[in-house]
């Protein structure tokens, strides 16, 4: 049975609410594996909850609003003109507390929670993992960049060794360019972090059917357990 449910607004301060919708499993479990995604700019949390039909049936699925915008223009992670490394600090706090909330509200395993995203969503995703390691199980960055990281700011006590990244690009995206995608699969394997990157012929700035069957079994295996 599938259950959708505005959560109660999670207030850290008064400009870095993230409400969330969430579905959780039918067959409930002890201790579950979370999946926290996130949006791409302009939208909104409905538009990510409506792929838990696609992901590994025992997961708890929470998809949150990002904190600057409107319902008007929607809603993004950090905003063109301000000041973009104060925004992606912000929204990672909030991603971060999120992640706190849900593992006490939905008993979920704090040792596999999964972080994805698309598009701007994506790009948090890098920032988020990266500038914490441990605390995510694993990342999925779908049609995303390495937008305003600097991997030369990461502590040089930071094991990223341990840190797993499914990476999706289509080749041909008109947004975020394919070589986006692969530069940062480039960069990845460069500073030591495992990721398996996979391109999709002829996929726009989309998420594909494809893409999340691949997405479907690299969770699946990482979050069994």
């Amino acid at each position: 049975m599938t259950v959708w449910l505005v959560a109660a607004t999670y207030a850290r301060a008064a400009d870095s609410e993230l409400t969330y919708l969430f579905h959780e499993p039918a067959k409930p479990s002890a201790r579950p594996p979370l999946i926290v995604l996130l949006h791409g700019s302009g939208s909104d949390e409905n538009d990510m909850i409506g792929l838990w039909p696609q992901l590994p049936e025992g997961f708890v699925v929470v998809s949150p609003r990002a904190p600057f915008g409107d319902p008007a223009s929607g809603y993004r992670w950090y905003r063109k003109g301000a000041s973009i490394d104060a925004d992606i600090r912000l929204s990672c706090d909030g991603i971060s507390k999120l992640v706190e909330t849900a593992v006490n509200r939905f008993h979920a395993d704090p040792q596999r929670v999964f972080l994805a995203g698309f598009s701007q969503g994506a790009v948090m995703v890098y920032h988020a993992v990266l500038g914490a390691p441990g605390r995510f199980r694993g990342a999925a960055v779908l049609s995303g960049s390495l937008y305003a990281f600097d991997d030369r700011k990461l502590s040089p006590k930071a094991d990223l060794a341990h840190e797993s990244f499914f990476i999706g690009h289509g080749t041909a995206d008109e947004r975020i360019p394919f070589a986006s995608g692969r530069h940062a699969h480039d960069v990845l394997d460069r500073l030591g972090v495992p990721n398996a990157f996979h391109s999709y012929e002829r996929m726009h700035h989309e998420i594909g059917d494809r893409e999340m069957q691949d997405l479907n079994a690299w969770l699946a295996e990482r979050g069994a357990s």
